[in-house]
């Protein structure tokens, strides 16, 4: 059976027939200071593009808006990779970046994991308790995540590792999230269906758009309550996940 959302009060919903349960690091597990538009702020300027931080918010909500018209007129004939890609389009010319796609975005990966390495980061103060919880009620565990090939030594190193069947890293698969093929990598290295997994991440592009394209069921990490997105469930802090499975 699919996992469903079952509505079991005013305002409350529920989440039924979930098996397995993934979950983002960055952001999500741990966390720094650092939203997702300082990230990439500082990650352009890491690569050479001496951009304000306000010059990326503009760009940034230009090429989210393109992306969404072409999505509500080519519903069916657009997928997760061109959606990815005509944002990446987008947000270079609107900040006049002259690197290829293909080598921006890698480049802006690896920029985002060398910034992230060096902030001072904390493990969620709910995540212990919360995964403690789910393996307890029989749930089963793994990550993907946007991360470099030693993500298992972090996670490790955090205190996180030994919670998880599945620890899935972008750099690994060659695929980071959005696209399909590091949330099918996982959903196969867990033998788990899509229809009963569901993914928790704070990053609506990433997260919630690239699990839903495979049919994971996303739940959006909104701590500061600035994603405003009706199209999925959001919680404001990692334990709410708690009384959602």
């Amino acid at each position: 059976m699919a996992v469903r959302t079952e509505k079991i009060r005013s305002g409350i919903s529920k989440l039924r027939n979930v098996e397995a349960v993934f979950f983002d690091v960055g952001g999500t597990l741990v966390y720094s200071d650092l939203g997702h538009l300082d990230l990439l702020h500082e990650a352009l300027i890491v690569i050479g593009y001496p951009v304000t931080r306000e010059e990326v918010i503009q760009a940034n909500d230009l090429a989210r808006r393109a992306v969404a018209r072409r999505r509500r007129r080519h519903l069916t004939r657009m997928d997760t990779n061109q959606a990815s890609r005509m944002w990446l389009d987008h947000l270079s010319e609107a900040l006049d970046l002259d690197l290829a796609p293909e080598t921006l975005e890698q480049e802006l990966g690896r920029a985002i994991r060398d910034v992230e390495t060096h902030r001072t980061v904390a493990v969620d103060p709910d995540a212990l308790g919360l995964v403690s919880t789910l393996r307890a009620r029989g749930m089963r565990l793994g990550v993907i995540s946007n991360w470099s090939a030693d993500l298992p030594q972090y996670l490790e190193s955090m205190g996180l590792a030994r919670y998880f069947e599945t620890i899935v890293a972008s750099e690994a698969v060659g695929s980071p999230k959005p696209h399909r093929e590091i949330f099918l990598r996982a959903l196969a290295a867990m033998k788990c269906a899509a229809r009963t997994a569901v993914h928790v991440g704070d990053d609506y592009w990433a997260d919630v758009v690239g699990a839903r394209e495979v049919g994971i069921c996303p739940v959006l990490l909104d701590r500061d309550r600035e994603a405003v997105h009706s199209d999925c469930l959001t919680i404001t802090r990692l334990k709410e996940l708690a009384d959602l499975v």
